[in-house]
């Protein structure tokens, strides 16, 4: 080759070579790690039925709201004030007043800083979360039955009366208004309950104080600690998962209570890459779907848990009038300990203390049917469909029932429900607990849309119990010994 054509070929290569290394690289920023894994192939992505997307990042600001989402509990997720979430929600409420927002709405909402490459947890809708309408139909004993596991068998002796494991799956799953395939998963995963016919050594789910031992007391430690997830990220309170590890995940504001309240669940006692392999989507996610089959993610558009603007029914002072029945708990849980705060308590005037039933009645505040009727336990459906699941209940527990109640059965506001006594659960004295539940999801009693018995408002204060209840220019203040100034004024009503 000639000299000229030698230089000509070697200056063409190191032309190209230049060029090629002035392209632009398209380089993979680093994105927060929240255990998502990073890797899904398209077929298992479409037989788990899960999808791993990031929400909008900043640039785009939109934000879906959910059914159930809250003006106050956007602003906290966010990290906004209430006045600049308001803004932001303008061109949906158009300047109206809305207690619950309506849903599917997009809304320009900036991400905090720091969240823009977050993926969501993506585990479970809310629907299939809650004890909701779209889970009522599951038979709980032909499911367990048909199992080959531990569970279908067991029967707890060590209370004064033995109770099957479907019993305790199925009274959890009623006191905590959550799913029993939500619970079920749990207890496949952890204890092998469906598919290992050997009883464990320890039924722990999670927890190991030497207190839990029999698997009622473990699986109500879990259904609690669910609860705490779910309606934590429900009312803005918690944002972030404190790892065993002592660090913290930030949550996506976009995701949903149901996911996070699993999340809640695992980081209470797993680290690492156990933590992180239970909310992948080889984790909770297809230990459910092995299970139940695929999860439809458009079920929370298509079944509304929580309408837009929830407003409560007009519920009477249910307390027998002419007595000066005490305040003596403030907001606290619906049932168990910790958020939600969905119930008040009230006792009725005694000489002395106990657990004996007291001669005071306590009436329905509403119409409606009865849904449910066990020992301590009586709840009132106000859509009359006898369905705990659908549209408002409202649950008194610790009475003593004033009559054998059958589901179903017409109730009219000012019947007689019972006497305050002990049962049901546990209780320091005779009382009643009062609470209310929409489409089987707790509503919070200072929330959005509080809980209002004839003028009475209860507002929650520094501790769980603790709180005020007002009516007009009097205010009480909750007492658990019912001194003086937790007490009503005596009133004729029924």
């Amino acid at each position: 080759m000639p000299l000229f054509s030698r230089k000509l070929v070697f200056f063409l290569f190191l032309l190209m070579l230049v060029i090629g290394c002035n392209l632009p690289v398209n380089r993979q920023e680093k994105s927060i790690f929240t255990g998502i894994s990073p890797i899904l192939t398209e077929t298992a992505a479409a037989r788990a039925k899960i999808a791993t997307n990031a929400i909008p990042t900043s640039e785009t600001r939109g934000y879906l709201i959910q059914s159930g989402d809250t003006l106050p509990a956007l602003a906290r997720r966010f990290g906004r004030s209430e006045e600049e979430m308001a803004l932001a929600l303008a061109p949906v409420i158009r300047g109206g007043s809305f207690s619950t927002l309506p849903v599917n709405q997009r809304v320009d909402i900036p991400l905090p800083d720091g969240y823009e490459k977050q993926s969501l947890l993506h585990i479970i809708p809310n629907n299939y979360f809650i004890y909701s309408p779209t889970q009522a139909a599951f038979n709980v004993d032909e499911f367990i039955s048909s199992s080959s596991g531990w569970l279908k068998n067991f029967i707890d002796h060590s209370g004064a009366v033995a109770v099957t494991g479907t019993q305790i799956l199925k009274r959890t799953a009623e006191n905590y208004s959550i799913s029993p395939r939500v619970l079920l998963t749990i207890l496949e995963m952890r204890l092998g309950a469906l598919s290992n016919p050997n009883v464990p050594s320890s039924f722990s789910l999670g927890n190991s104080e030497p207190q839990r031992k029999t698997l009622g007391k473990h699986l109500s430690w879990a259904a609690n600690t669910l609860n705490n997830g779910y309606y934590g990220w429900r009312d803005g309170s918690l944002t972030v998962l404190d790892l065993s590890t002592g660090s913290q995940m930030r949550i996506n504001p976009a995701d949903n209570a149901g996911s996070v309240a699993i999340a809640f669940y695992f980081s209470k006692f797993l680290s690492g890459e156990e933590f992180a392999s239970s909310i992948a989507p080889d984790g909770f996610a297809k230990a459910y779907y092995s299970l139940f089959g695929p999860i439809d993610w458009e079920s929370d558009i298509k079944n509304e848990l929580i309408p837009a603007n929830l407003q409560q029914p007009f519920l009477q002072n249910p307390l027998q009038s002419g007595l000066k029945w005490a305040f003596t708990g403030g907001p606290h849980s619906g049932w168990g300990n910790g958020i939600p705060y969905a119930a008040i308590d009230f006792a009725p005037p005694a000489t002395t203390a106990g657990c004996d039933s007291s001669p005071y009645k306590v009436f329905s505040a509403s119409d409606g049917v009865i849904s449910r009727s066990d020992p301590g336990f009586i709840t009132v459906d106000l859509d009359g469909d006898a369905n705990s699941a659908t549209g408002w209940t409202v649950n008194y527990v610790h009475l003593a029932p004033a009559k054998n109640f059958s589901i179903g059965e017409e109730i009219h506001t000012g019947d007689p429900l019972g006497y305050p006594s002990c049962l049901g659960g546990e209780s320091t004295g005779r009382n009643v607990h009062i609470a209310r539940r929409y489409n089987c999801e707790w509503i919070p009693v200072d929330g959005v849309v509080p809980l209002n018995l004839d003028g009475w408002r209860a507002f929650s204060g520094e501790k769980e119990y603790q709180g005020t209840l007002t009516r007009g220019n009097v205010t009480l203040r909750s007492s658990s010994v019912g001194e003086w100034f937790s007490q009503l004024p005596i009133e004729q009503q029924y």
